[in-house]
This record gives structure tokens, C-alpha cells and sequence, in this order.
């Protein structure tokens, strides 16, 4: 798959993600939701960092870790 499908695929997942926790109401649901997201979260900035070529050490400056 392209990067570019990739990256349409997730970001309509989190739109998606987004709208469920919206609604959900029951505070399991919402953890399973939230954990969700932020696994969606990572893996765009992964292809992220794949489409800009980012080496670790700039990987560690964008996430705030160096």
C-alpha cells in the first residue's frame, strides 16, 4: 500500500476513533478507545518520520526526548 493510502487509512481511523469517544459513554469503552487512538497516533507519526527520512536522533528532537 502506498504511504499516502496508509496515511488517508489512519487519519479516517482516528476521525472515526474520535467520533466514537464522543459518544461513548461507559468508562471501559473510553479506555479501550483512548488506547486505540494513541496507537493510531503513533503509527502516523511513524510514517511520518519514514516520509521525512528522520533519523533517531530527530525522531528523539520532534518527540522531545533529546
Amino acid at each position: 500500500m502506498a504511504m499516502h493510502d496508509k496515511m488517508v487509512q489512519l487519519v479516517d481511523r482516528m476521525l472515526d476513533l474520535n467520533q466514537k469517544k464522543a459518544e461513548e459513554k461507559n468508562p471501559n469503552a473510553l479506555r479501550q478507545l483512548e488506547t486505540q487512538l494513541a496507537l493510531t497516533d503513533r503509527q502516523i507519526d511513524t510514517l511520518v518520520y519514514q516520509l521525512y527520512s528522520l533519523t533517531p536522533e530527530e525522531i528523539a528532537i520532534v518527540e522531545g526526548k533529546a
